[in-house]
């Protein structure tokens, strides 16, 4: 039985970050999280929650200089850990 989702992600916070793509970071986001429910599956925290308001997926490090696109890659990784 295939499951259908909706994630509408309204606002991130991107405290300590200078200037950025965020268009950029907002693709980069948009496909790891299709790709890690695609082939990890559904959070059991997501899949029963209904709406959730808000998700403090807490902070992570990234390198100075860093890509747009990793910083899209960690904040859905950080997002679906948050959702376990």
């Amino acid at each position: 039985m295939a499951v259908t989702i909706e994630i509408e992600i309204a606002e991130i916070a991107l405290i300590g970050f200078g200037v950025i793509d965020r268009e950029r970071v907002r693709a980069a986001l948009v496909a790891e999280l299709s790709r890690l429910l695609a082939e990890e599956g559904i959070p059991a925290g997501l899949s029963s929650a209904g709406a959730i308001e808000t998700l403090d997926s807490g902070a992570f490090r990234l390198a100075p200089g860093v890509r747009p696109e990793r910083i899209g890659q960690q904040i859905a990784l950080a997002l679906y850990r948050g959702w376990q």
